[in-house]
Order: C-alpha cells, then sequence, then structure tokens
C-alpha cells in the first residue's frame, strides 16, 4: 500500500513540474542570505528542472559561486485557498549545460516558451539544470511526501 502511494506521489509530481511554465528559484547570496527569484522552467525527458538564466542576474551569480538552490512550483495558482493546492520544492544542485547538452535541450525549452529562443543567441542567457537530490510534495491539506531523486525522476 505505502509503495503504491508512493508511486502516485511521484507521479503526480512529475507531472505538476513537467506543466509548470515558471518557479520560484531560491539561491545563497553571497552572505549566505537567501535570494528567491521567478524563473521561466521547462523540463527534460526524465523530468530534470531545465532553465534559461541570464549570466547577469542575481541568481546565476550566487549559483557560480554555490550551486545549491531550491525550486517551488505550485499546482494551481488561481486557487482559492493556496494552502489546498498542490506545490512541490525540489532541491539540488544547479549545472550549466555544455554545448553538446544544450543541442537536446534548446528544443524543449523554446518548445515551451517560444518568446525565449534569442535570448542565448542575442544576449547573455545560458541553459542550466537542476540536478535534483530530493522533493517535498504537498497535494493539499495532511497530504504530504518526500521523494528521493529516484523517486522523482523518470519519464512521466
Amino acid at each position: 500500500m505505502e509503495n503504491t502511494e508512493k508511486k502516485e506521489a511521484a507521479h503526480a509530481a512529475r507531472l505538476l513540474l513537467a506543466g509548470a511554465l515558471a518557479g520560484a528559484l531560491g539561491t545563497i547570496n553571497n552572505d549566505g542570505s537567501p535570494l528567491v527569484t521567478l524563473v521561466a522552467l521547462a523540463t527534460l525527458p526524465d523530468g530534470t528542472p531545465l532553465m534559461l538564466l541570464s549570466d547577469l542576474a542575481a541568481h546565476t551569480q550566487n549559483i557560480r559561486r554555490d550551486p545549491r538552490a531550491s525550486l517551488l512550483v505550485e499546482g494551481d495558482p488561481a486557487a482559492a485557498d493556496p494552502m489546498t493546492a498542490a506545490r512541490l520544492s525540489v532541491h539540488g544542485r544547479i549545472a550549466c549545460l555544455s554545448a553538446a547538452e544544450i543541442a537536446g535541450a534548446k528544443p524543449v525549452f523554446i518548445q515551451k516558451h517560444p518568446g525565449s529562443e534569442p535570448y542565448d543567441r542575442e544576449l547573455d542567457f545560458a541553459y542550466y539544470t537542476l540536478e535534483i537530490e530530493g522533493a517535498r510534495f504537498n497535494q493539499g491539506f495532511g497530504r504530504f511526501r518526500k521523494l528521493g531523486r529516484d523517486d522523482f525522476l523518470g519519464t512521466i
């Protein structure tokens, strides 16, 4: 029973992340204080969060110094009571993609965010992934589950 519920929660968490257009990215400032910013999101086929970030942004500067980060996505931003809506927080380390990795990732991101296509050509943007170490998934009041990397990642 427990295993089935966990698998169902993991599947629902992957669907929530895959459907999100944006999320709140938490990084660590140079002085140790937290910084949370809104970023556009896509997901790779295995569920890994994909972001296109400006080299000039404070969160990117933070990531270069300390790659630990957390990402929060919400299931229904228009819910009358946001505390009853599904939400997912994943944490891990952010990594900049190599040229070879970008070839597969860029079309995924552009399909979800067509207006961002010129950013990495004309502006100072680069593709990053959040290498998930764990997740906290809340499907509403009293429905919380911790998920590990192996529980979370996988095709939908």
